[in-house]
């Protein structure tokens, strides 16, 4: 199993894996952030509960799901 440490800190994997070096992914990762906001509030604009209810999912980070 690949462990996301491993390819985030070895840059040839990286490239190998998803095409991109560190720079290119850390420069994603502010815009990832803010579509994923938007998008867990427009799924469902009039909520009675607050967010973070219901199942967690597996991948814990924005880092992971991006990767």
């Amino acid at each position: 199993m690949l462990k996301l440490e491993r390819a985030l800190n070895q840059d040839r994997l990286l490239r190998a894996l998803t095409g991109l070096n560190r720079k290119a992914l850390d420069a994603l990762l502010p815009s990832l952030k803010q579509a994923d906001a938007e998008s867990r509030l427009a799924a469902k604009p009039q909520r009675q509960r607050a967010l973070g209810g219901g199942s967690k999912g597996r991948l814990d980070s924005i880092e992971a799901k991006l990767f």
